[in-house]
């Protein structure tokens, strides 16, 4: 899957993972795309080079699938391999949900991101009309998770101790029957 993906064998617009022994092709949408934009403008003004941030790139992870974050955070001196990084550089992940009550998202990302470490995850969804900030990672997930509601600030700081807040209040929202 990962060679397929190398050579552009995806179709435009859309994004696939092998998840639990399944291939889950997914089309972007504009919610997904504008709310990522949004978070990656935010974390660059805060003077995060730009080359630490981005979407959609192939994040290896130790005996396990590998996954391609709707938005991913490294640490300065991590290490390139080809197209794709190391779980153990990445700082912050931020994914959009693109159907309610994303399974992915909400119950098996959890425990993969806090059983490798990830010290943030951040999802944001526009059928909640909420931001759920996961920290203090550990084997089946995180310990410490917060839900803010679109429209106020949400700030966070990675662990190199550089610090970003986020305007929520530009976070496009969907209803559940994809209006």
């Amino acid at each position: 899957m990962s060679e397929l993906i190398e050579r552009g064998a995806v179709p435009e617009g859309y994004k696939v993972e092998v998840f639990d022994g399944r291939v889950i092709m997914t089309p972007k949408s504009p919610e997904q795309d504008w709310t990522v934009s949004d978070v990656k403008d935010a974390v660059k003004a805060s003077g995060i080079a730009r080359e630490r941030v981005f979407g959609d790139v192939l994040i290896t992870f130790p005996g396990e699938n590998d996954g391609a974050p709707d938005l991913t955070i490294i640490d300065s001196n991590a290490e390139r391999r080809k197209n794709s990084y190391s779980c153990l550089d990445v700082l912050a992940v931020v994914e959009v949900p693109s159907e309610p009550e994303d399974e992915k998202d909400y119950v098996r990302n959890v425990r993969k991101y806090g059983r490798f470490g990830i010290d943030v995850y951040m999802i944001a969804d526009p059928f909640k009309q909420m931001v759920t900030l996961m920290s203090e990672p550990h084997a089946s997930g995180y310990g410490r998770v917060v839900e803010i509601p679109y429209g106020d600030p949400v700030g966070f700081t990675l662990a190199t101790g550089e610090r970003f807040v986020i305007d929520t209040g530009t976070f496009p929202t969907r209803d559940a029957g994809g209006v």
